[in-house]
């Protein structure tokens, strides 16, 4: 059962992770759609590939990855609430490309279709926050009751497997590498200073 809390655990927490970045993303298109005079293209740009990103992540989370696959095996239970979470997010690519295409359009037109593309934004982080209330409210309580416990000892396996991997490429993407092997470079703020 360790196992199960652990996952479950990790699984929150990349959860409010996504939430917490789609919910700060959200309040802003809300702020600067009302605020906004110009295009500001780099800004545009800037934003939109935001929603890729998040877009991009949320495919790579771990209760797609896995949880969800280990549901479908265990029971079928939870098909339709599957079902209605697959077309949330085909919902949110669907926008997403609407999204693309708009800001490539707004920066050639003008101001003219600004306020449709921020609009189409929101409208992509709605969708992805309603996925994730669902995955909260509901796919998170049939996960617990439905999946057996070495299918959880499988998952955690899995989950360990995928930080080690992301954590050596952290610190792979912070070293600089010489001859003789990485030097670790550590940020600014974390340097001694002399006394």
């Amino acid at each position: 059962m360790l196992t199960a809390t652990y996952a479950l655990v990790a699984i929150a927490v990349e959860h409010k992770k996504t939430w917490a970045t789609s919910s700060t993303l959200q309040q802003y298109l809300q702020s600067s759609s009302k605020a906004r005079q110009a295009i500001d293209p780099l800004g545009l740009e800037s934003v939109v590939n935001q929603l890729v990103q998040i877009d991009d992540s949320c495919h790579q989370r771990k209760v797609e990855v896995y949880v969800i696959p280990a549901i479908r095996k265990a029971t079928r239970e939870a098909d339709s609430l599957l079902a209605e979470l697959e077309s949330l997010s085909t919902l949110g690519a669907s926008i997403l490309r609407s999204v693309v295409a708009q800001s490539r359009q707004v920066c050639v037109q003008g101001m003219v279709q600004i306020r449709e593309l921020y609009c189409s934004m929101e409208l992509y982080c709605q969708s992805l926050l309603q996925r994730l209330a669902k995955e909260e409210e509901e796919l998170f309580l049939i996960a617990r009751r439905v999946i057996p416990n070495e299918e959880w000892f499988a998952i955690c396996a899995q989950f360990l497997s995928l930080d080690a991997e992301n954590d050596a490429r952290k610190r792979s993407a912070h070293a600089v590498w010489y001859p003789m092997g990485p030097i670790p470079v550590r940020p600014f703020n974390t340097l001694s200073r002399p006394t």
